[in-house]
C-alpha cells in the first residue's frame, strides 16, 4: 500500500502556516545535498548555535534538501544533524514542491534550482535520478511570533555559493523581531545578505571538511 506524501509535498504552503503558528520559531534552512562540504559545515555551525542559545526558545529547525527523502536521511545520520546538531527534523523531496512554492509565493523569489549539468563536480557525479527536477541551492526562511516572518535569504546566483549568514547575526535579527512582533510592533523580514557572512572556502577547508 503506497505511503501518502507529506503534506510539505502535497501542500507547503498549509505546512508553513501549520508548523509556524505551533512554534515561536522556526527556521526552514534550503542545503543541496549531502555530498555537499559547505552544507556539512554551515548545517552544524547553525545547528550548534541554536542548541546554545536557542535550546528554551522553542525552536522548530528543519533542514530541507530537494535531494530526496535517501538524501536527507544520508545527510542527517552522517552529519548528526537531528542526534548532535540541534536540528528538529531533516527532509528531502526531489520534486522541489517547497523550493517552487517559496519562489511562486515571493517568498524567496530569487532560489535558485541549478540544472545537474551546472553541478557537476570533480571526482563526483550528481545524477539525474537523484535530481530529477534540479539542485535547489541553499536558502532559508525563518518565522517567528507564531507566523510571521522575520528572515529571509537565497544565496548568490552561483552553482557553488559558499557564504551563509553567520548564526549569531542571524539569531540576533529573529530574536529582535520577534521581540518587536511581541509587542505589537510591525517588522520588515531582513535580508540575510545584510548580515556578516561565514562559510567561506578557507574557513571550511580549514575544518577539514571534505566532499561525501
Amino acid at each position: 500500500m503506497a505511503t501518502e506524501p507529506p503534506l510539505y509535498v502535497t501542500d507547503p504552503e498549509k505546512w508553513l502556516h501549520e508548523i509556524s503558528e505551533k512554534n515561536d520559531f522556526v527556521g526552514v534552512v534550503i542545503f543541496r545535498g549531502s555530498w555537499c562540504k559547505f552544507d556539512r559545515y554551515y548545517l552544524q555551525k547553525l545547528g550548534d548555535f541554536s542548541k546554545k542559545h536557542m535550546s528554551d526558545q522553542n525552536l522548530h529547525l528543519i533542514a530541507w534538501t530537494g535531494e530526496g527523502v535517501d538524501g536527507a536521511k544520508k545527510a542527517d545520520e552522517e552529519w548528526g544533524l537531528t542526534k548532535d546538531h540541534g536540528f528538529t527534523e531533516v527532509l528531502g523531496d526531489n520534486t522541489l514542491a517547497l523550493a517552487k512554492y517559496l519562489v511562486d509565493d515571493t517568498l524567496l523569489e530569487k532560489l535558485v534550482t541549478s540544472t545537474i549539468k551546472d553541478v557537476q563536480l570533480e571526482n563526483k557525479t550528481v545524477s539525474q535520478e537523484t535530481y530529477p527536477n534540479g539542485i535547489v541551492q541553499p536558502g532559508m526562511i525563518w518565522y517567528a511570533h507564531h507566523g510571521s516572518v522575520v528572515v529571509q535569504w537565497e544565496a548568490v546566483d552561483e552553482p557553488f555559493a559558499s557564504d551563509r549568514p553567520h548564526p549569531k547575526d542571524l539569531f540576533e535579527q529573529v530574536l529582535k523581531r520577534k521581540h518587536a512582533l511581541d509587542k505589537g510592533l510591525s517588522v520588515i523580514p531582513v535580508h540575510g545578505r545584510e548580515l556578516k557572512q561565514c562559510c567561506s572556502a578557507s574557513e571550511v577547508n580549514i575544518a577539514g571538511c571534505t566532499l561525501m
